[in-house]
């Protein structure tokens, strides 16, 4: 199995609040359907942030979505879908950086 982390800062001039809603009220709809796609949660930043990161963090949310392989991944890229769902969230996201990873649990979610 294959994960994708996906690191998004907001468009200038957009909330907080906006990018939020954007990308889960809207984008992830989109996002959800892409073939093969095994799992995908999206993480947004809180108001609170550790001292030392400036007035706000370097990104506003993660994405982790995961497959079976990084072939199929990117065979989902590929599709009509997932070249729409990416270019839908170009619409609200200034930066969209991808990190392909495979995942170490440690400690089983709640």
């Amino acid at each position: 199995m294959v994960k994708l982390v996906a690191f998004l800062k907001r468009k200038p001039g957009m909330s907080r609040e906006q990018f939020a809603r954007r990308w889960v009220e809207s984008h992830a709809k989109m996002a959800a359907q892409l073939p093969g796609l095994r799992g995908y949660r999206i993480n947004i930043a809180t108001a609170f942030q550790p001292d030392g990161t400036g007035p706000e963090p370097i990104y506003d949310g993660t994405a982790e979505l995961w497959w079976d392989s990084i072939d199929a991944m990117e065979a989902a890229f590929a599709t009509d879908l997932g070249q729409r769902a990416g270019a839908d969230a170009d619409e609200f996201a200034e930066v969209r950086i991808h990190l392909y990873t495979t995942e170490h649990v440690i400690v089983k979610n709640p």
